[in-house]
């Protein structure tokens, strides 16, 4: 497989996953389960970005270096998007824990 192929594999089906898990917790009944699956939707949300800024920070020098100057500019931005993404996954569940569970 190749090694784009698989990082965009990794990261549709962590944010699958993390999707799901904040669906359960805002539609779930105990309020304790709840708290927990936003935080581990928030967790793995933040390690699937961190994972793919670091793919593409390695992709962009390995293209760099071999004199494609547009694809390693072009895979920074997407490195650049995947930090942004965990970051506002890590907002967003932040923000979700103080307007839901604390009181």
């Amino acid at each position: 497989m190749h090694p784009f192929l698989r990082n965009l594999v990794i990261g549709l089906v962590g944010l699958v996953v993390a999707g799901g898990l904040s669906a359960l917790a805002l539609l779930g009944e105990d309020s304790g389960l709840s708290v927990l699956a936003m935080l581990a939707s928030a967790i793995l949300g933040v390690m699937v970005g961190i994972f793919l800024f670091a793919q593409g920070w390695i992709w962009s020098q390995h293209a760099w270096r071999r004199g494609y100057a547009g694809r390693a500019v072009a895979i920074a931005f997407a490195g650049g998007f995947m930090i942004l993404l965990a970051a506002f996954a890590l907002a967003g569940v932040v923000i979700l824990l103080l307007l839901f569970y604390v009181a």
